[in-house]
């Protein structure tokens, strides 16, 4: 029997990629004014994006424990073997709820086959892993080659983001309000990544549309390996444009046209906002990195 592969509504997963593959996706709560959304079910990222527009404002919470339990009990009741890719634990409590579960039920069921695992990703950079893994598991790789193809994932994809308007960090919390005036006065954007262990952090600051795009390829020629052959995934908040922009520096950069864009999920578009850019790319090659 194929090993199912689960993901997280974090992932950034195109619909014909889920069905293509049997990639089952478990939604994040989405909130607004107390009442709750399943994000991709409930409530679309482009719907999110253009209330927060308009001055709407969301909150998310984490995949609760019951949700887990309820369905990884269902799939070892049906004697399927399964993974479960959560997005990092450095941004969310969601691993950890799964983790739990993991726990009680492998103690409840010692001979189920099943392994919930942290990628330290997020976004297309988590969904290009669970991309990869999902069609190695149609190709009947097996437990263990599914392991080591999540390990390599996990140690070399690397993500870096820009956040166009500052408003939105600003109203979570992750910066004050006169940094958040005076950066959106200025056009200064930031330049952040996730780290190692799956933390997001800031690495630079930027003035202007055109000098952020080419500091986001200066990154990947930087960082990346073989970047004339690996696929690059991109991630955007509504804003189409600036996906262009980037790909038609990047492709003239390292000559190719090898790029799979996506939507950012209202999992994290909710705290970046909308007109985020995120690139995901791999820091060494290998054949697992081509998609």
């Amino acid at each position: 029997m194929t090993i199912k592969i689960i993901t997280d509504s974090a992932c950034d997963i195109i619909e014909v990629d889920q069905r293509s593959y049997n990639i089952e996706i478990m939604p994040v709560y989405v909130t607004q004014d107390e009442k709750n959304y399943r994000d991709g079910i409930d409530i679309t990222s482009e719907l999110v994006y253009e209330n927060m527009r308009k001055g709407v404002r969301y909150k998310t919470s984490q995949i609760p424990y019951g949700d887990f339990f309820k369905r990884f009990e269902e799939l070892i009741l049906e004697k399927q073997a399964f993974i479960y890719l959560g997005f990092s634990s450095g941004l969310s409590g969601t691993y950890q709820a799964a983790a739990l579960a993991e726990r009680d039920l492998k103690e409840k069921y010692p001979e189920a086959i099943f392994k919930v695992i942290d990628t330290k990703a997020v976004c297309y950079g988590l969904g290009l892993m669970v991309y990869g893994v999902a069609r190695a598991a149609n190709n009947n790789e097996n437990m263990d080659e599914l392991i080591k193809r999540i390990d390599y994932y996990i140690k070399h994809v690397k993500h870096v983001f820009t956040v166009t308007d500052l408003q939105y960090l600003y109203r979570g919390g992750r910066l004050n309000k006169g940094t958040a005036i005076i950066g959106n006065m200025l056009h200064i954007n930031p330049l952040l990544e996730v780290d190692k262990v799956g933390e997001l952090h800031q690495i630079d600051k930027i003035r202007g549309e055109k000098k952020l795009l080419k500091k986001m390829v200066g990154y990947l020629e930087e960082y990346g390996d073989r970047m004339d052959i690996q696929t690059i995934g991109i991630s955007h908040a509504d804003n189409p444009e600036l996906a262009a922009g980037f790909v038609k520096i990047a492709s003239k950069r390292f000559n190719t046209d090898n790029f799979k864009i996506v939507t950012m999920g209202a999992t994290i578009g909710t705290h970046s906002g909308p007109g985020t850019l995120a690139v995901f790319f791999f820091d060494e090659w290998k054949e697992w990195a081509r998609f």
